[in-house]
């Protein structure tokens, strides 16, 4: 395998590998490459949905969304990105899923409303627009990095609220109403501003999930927090991913931010699978 990278801060496209392989000592060198380079990308992959699930529980255990509707019908673990009808027809940008998937705009760090948050989400490009429907990625390592002493000694003392519900009700249109047994298997959860990442490194751990500082105002917290993700992926530190057919991107979550593009979702098709690997500790502050 070789490692080429794809931004100055973060990322490396990795070459030479068949991700139809179950080969379990080049799954070990790829975990290890996920923490230290945080972004992995192959490219002109040709995966069926079995292998594809294969390939990621290389990666560990995987977890299940809470909204059943939106799972593969034969791999459960498997996450449907789709704005393509069963009848093949596209969905009108009203629609529930597409508004879902409009919602996912904004900066976000997948499962940060769970007690122990995933490891990495792996995502596998099966149909791509023409025009549009990226996907950027924010190195919250060095978003860390570039506060000022004064700062990182602020944010090493706060939470932030985590909560599923909040950012569904923040998605850009009429989404499904869940049920209260769905509702209470996503309970709100607080995790520390700054955790800490392979050692000793500091992460702002952010993004569209957070409702709020934990003991602040929740309407003026809310405005300080989006304000500080807009200037904490300010800094030359995004990578825009222009995807191709046949990419899988593999990303961690415990150290980056990342938000869809805009497209024409009523328009152009869009097909991704997704896969979310569990983690295996809670978020602990540095």
């Amino acid at each position: 395998m070789q490692f080429t990278p794809l931004h100055p801060s973060f990322g490396a496209e990795v070459t030479e590998i068949d991700c139809n392989s179950n080969d379990q000592q080049s799954a070990e060198v790829l975990k290890e490459a996920l923490t230290e380079w945080q972004l992995l990308l192959f490219r002109d992959q040709n995966l069926s949905d079995g292998a594809f699930l294969s390939f990621c529980r290389n990666f560990g255990q995987l977890e299940l969304l809470p909204e059943p509707e939106k799972r593969h019908p034969d791999y459960p673990e498997i996450f449907n990105l789709s704005n393509v009808k069963p009848d093949g027809s596209l969905t009108h940008r009203d629609d529930p899923q597409a508004v879902f998937l409009r919602g996912t705009s904004r900066w976000h760090t997948d499962s940060s409303f769970r007690e122990v948050p995933c490891l990495a989400t792996i995502l596998y490009a099966v149909t791509v627009p023409p025009v549009g429907g990226d996907t950027e990625f924010a190195n919250m390592i060095a978003a860390y990095n570039s506060l000022s002493p004064e700062e990182k000694a602020e944010y090493r003392m706060k939470q932030a609220v985590h909560s599923y519900a909040y950012s569904r009700s923040t998605n850009p249109g009429k989404v499904e109403e869940m049920s209260a047994e769905q509702l209470a298997q996503v309970p709100d959860k607080t995790h520390p501003v700054v955790r800490r990442h392979d050692g000793d490194k500091g992460v702002m751990y952010l993004g569209g999930h957070v409702s709020h500082f934990a003991g602040e105002d929740i309407e003026e917290s809310r405005t300080r927090v989006r304000e500080l993700e807009e200037r904490l992926t300010a800094i030359n530190n995004v990578y825009r991913h222009q995807w191709r057919q046949g990419d899988i991107l593999i990303w961690d979550n415990r150290s980056t931010l990342h938000r869809l593009t805009g497209y024409e979702i009523d328009k152009y098709a869009r097909v991704m699978r997704r896969c979310t690997v569990s983690g295996s500790e809670p978020v602990l502050p540095l």
